[in-house]
């Protein structure tokens, strides 16, 4: 009689395990739990409502056996999970860290730029000055070209017309004063235009010269020695113009190849201004181009911080109802004893 009373009231526990919706949690945690053989995860579900439901003190040894199995399948599903949940944490750990520091290259990297886009203003400005500069010499350098090939030019020429004119004095002039005209006059003419004399006397002049000395009177003479006068008078002046004109010719040199040393001097300026601007500004390319890269860093990090973010507060959710769940029930079922059970069963007999 009472055999059949005790298998009757082990039938009604497990029967009323099986319903019972913790031990169903409980029986889901186990069959999860993959670092078990099947079998083993089958003989402790099947256990667990003549285990678990039966009071402590009333466990036969094999049934606490197998509530301690339980219960370390279930520690060990506790701590998984809360590894899951620590892993998850450090990751995004590290994500924000990972994003401070970019938000810190991002502020670097601007003010990088910043300051840099300065740097190329300066060497825009620079360069301008260095230009203007150059342009400058340049033209001083073009103007002091052209005075001195027309200075040089005119020295030239009175130096070419006081040779010519010197020659013609001592090779016609001197000849035809001392004796007939002949072919001298003729010689004299071209050089009559350049000297000074009374139109009269110019007038005068192929008559007295074509007479030879014995014939020339008083006037022909007077004639001949005014053409003498202006002639070294011209020599004079010419003599007078070299002179000058020389020495400045040498100081115009001077000058000009001062002013080309001054531009060659500008133009090198300018060239170092033309390269350290385009050196600034592929500078400048190089820090626009990071700017971008650590935007775009910071711009694909977001996606991924949320992401873990989302996976640690659903391990986070996970673990707490598991512990709110199955564990808290598994431990319910631990401490429970007979007297505890009728006592919650006593409102129900009443």
């Amino acid at each position: 009689m009472g055999k059949r009373t005790n298998q009757a009231a082990t039938k009604s526990t497990a029967k009323k395990a099986r319903a019972d919706p913790v031990l169903s949690s409980i029986a889901d945690v186990i069959m999860e739990a993959e670092d078990l053989p099947n079998r083993c995860r089958m003989m402790l579900v099947d256990v667990l409502p003549f285990s678990l439901a039966i009071p402590t003190e009333e466990r036969h040894e094999i049934q606490a056996a197998a509530s301690d199995m339980v219960a370390q399948t279930l520690n060990a599903k506790k701590s998984a999970m809360e590894s899951a949940v620590a892993a998850e944490d450090a990751k995004l750990s590290n994500m924000k860290a990972s994003q401070v520091e970019l938000a810190s290259s991002v502020s670097e990297a601007e003010a990088a730029l910043a300051a840099q886009k300065e740097v190329v203003q300066t060497a825009k400005r620079v360069l301008a000055e260095a230009t203007t500069a150059a342009n400058a010499s340049q033209s001083t350098l073009t103007d002091l070209r052209v005075e001195q090939k027309s200075s040089d030019a005119k020295l030239q020429l009175a130096q070419d017309d006081k040779g010519a004119l010197e020659s013609a004095f001592e090779q016609s002039f001197k000849p035809m004063k001392d004796a007939a005209a002949g072919p001298h006059f003729k010689e004299l003419e071209p050089f009559l235009k350049k000297i000074e004399m009374e139109e009269s006397l110019l007038i005068a002049l192929p008559s007295s010269c074509a007479k030879s000395k014995e014939h020339r009177g008083t006037f022909d003479n007077v004639v001949l020695e005014e053409l003498e006068k202006a002639i070294l008078l011209k020599i004079s002046v010419l003599g007078d113009t070299v002179a000058a004109e020389a020495p400045a010719s040498v100081e115009r040199q001077a000058a000009v190849q001062a002013a080309e040393q001054e531009y060659d001097a500008k133009k090198e300026t300018q060239a170092q201004a033309v390269t350290e601007l385009e050196a600034a500004q592929k500078e400048q390319s190089n820090r626009e181009a990071t700017l971008s890269t650590v935007k775009q860093a910071v711009e694909e990090l977001q996606p991924q911080l949320d992401l873990v973010s989302g996976l640690m507060e659903k391990a986070k959710t996970a673990l707490e109802a598991f512990e709110t769940g199955p564990l808290a029930g598994f431990k319910s079922y631990s401490l429970a004893t007979a007297s505890s059970a009728e006592a919650e069963a006593a409102p129900l007999g009443a």
